[in-house]
């Protein structure tokens, strides 16, 4: 394949393993231990050094690493050395790399965490989602509250100095005082990243059956978009900046690997159900989606990567950059769509509007425009 352009490249490797599956929960996870974990293991190395040959000829080194799912810190930590180790061998990492593991509270142990320290990975993202047993209970979790503040601490022990946490607000019953409480004290652990996210309902979950049929329900738009603006004023106060819609961060604690995805950047992506994006010299779009089935993904042929149109892509790279502080940059939007973004009549009228702002290059929702961000994406999907 012919390289990308002058773009960072990252990698994401899809762990699809859980204890059990959240009823709120419609990623690709399988409910189990891991019983095939080293087949499991061995067709990702197969699977990366396909993506190495595939790509002999793009010297980019890797900057970011994240291992999602599912919940990687179900595997064993010997399993992850073996993966970190046969990354290296097919290609050269950036000095600062960053090395992400998807982690929950029940599986974790310090000598894994010790092991993960020594194997490269130098970032860990904890699920904790609520720090009320209660709240814990409801999202069907399977730690409760005093498991997950020891895993946090034991992880800053162990030299995670970069570590983020996963919150879910706006529950059945949940009071945005309740939850500014449990903001309060996840502040107070020191960590440098939070990640806060609103509980959404997923068709096919059975969190959304449960509403539909009457048996919950969920705070209405007015009582939702509270809870949003509480949070971000909250946090800013306490040196969280919201760099992402979703995310915050005290200065330098940024994640890198969501940010290249953010700003569409380049990544491979391995593993069953993974997705991968990469940018070729004229700056067309290409896409690989693995099967989510696992008996499909194992025996399988490796998927072959497919062209995304213009009009999509760029539409996909508006709609990912608006969710950041920094904005779009208009001039990688121009050379993937073929346009120049002000040609749309719609984001002109938001712009007028006060609800997005063009500066430095960049295209931005104003303050004003925050709150509203979905509808403005909608606006613009259209």
């Amino acid at each position: 394949m012919t390289p990308a352009l002058d773009l960072p490249l990252s990698l994401y490797i899809h762990i699809p393993f859980c204890l059990r599956k959240c009823p709120y929960c419609d990623f690709h996870s399988l409910a189990g231990r891991p019983a095939e974990e080293e087949y499991y293991v061995v067709r990702l190395l197969a699977e990366l050094q396909h993506w190495r040959y595939s790509f002999h000829d793009d010297p980019r080194p890797l900057q970011s690493l994240f291992f999602g799912g599912g919940t990687p810190s179900l595997l064993k930590a010997a399993s992850i050395a073996t993966i970190l180790e046969g990354v290296a061998q097919l290609w050269s990492l950036t000095s600062d790399c960053e090395i992400t593991l998807e982690a929950n509270p029940e599986s974790c142990d310090q000598e894994k965490m010790t092991d993960w320290r020594k194997a490269g990975v130098n970032r860990v993202s904890l699920g904790v989602q609520a720090l009320r047993d209660e709240r814990l209970q409801l999202l069907g979790r399977p730690h409760d509250r005093n498991r997950a503040l020891q895993v946090i601490e034991a992880l800053v022990q162990t030299g995670f100095h970069r570590l983020n946490v996963d919150l879910i607000y706006a529950t059945p019953g949940q009071s945005v005082e309740a939850w500014l409480g449990e903001l309060e004290e996840a502040v107070r652990w020191g960590v440098g990243h939070l990640s806060c996210y609103a509980l959404t309902l997923e068709s096919g979950t059975p969190f959304h059956d449960r509403v539909a049929a009457g048996r919950w329900t969920m705070p209405n738009d007015e009582e939702g978009a509270h809870f949003f603006e509480a949070t971000r004023a909250y946090l800013a106060g306490q040196g969280f900046l919201p760099y992402e819609i979703s995310n915050f961060a005290r200065a330098g604690h940024e994640c890198r690997h969501n940010s290249n995805y953010w700003a569409f950047g380049d990544y491979l992506g391995v593993g069953s159900g993974a997705h991968g994006k990469w940018t070729g010299e004229d700056w067309g779009t290409l896409r690989t989606e693995n099967p989510r089935d696992l008996a499909a993904y194992m025996l399988g042929d490796f998927v072959n990567p497919a062209s995304v149109g213009a009009e999509e892509a760029g539409l996909e790279c508006l709609m990912m950059g608006l969710r950041m502080a920094q904005g779009m940059d208009l001039e990688r939007y121009a050379r993937i769509r073929g346009r120049k973004w002000e040609n749309s009549a719609r984001g002109a009228a938001l712009v007028q509007g006060g609800l997005l702002s063009v500066e430095g290059g960049r295209l931005r929702v104003t303050p004003a425009g925050v709150s509203v961000l979905d509808a403005i994406l909608e606006q613009l999907s259209k």
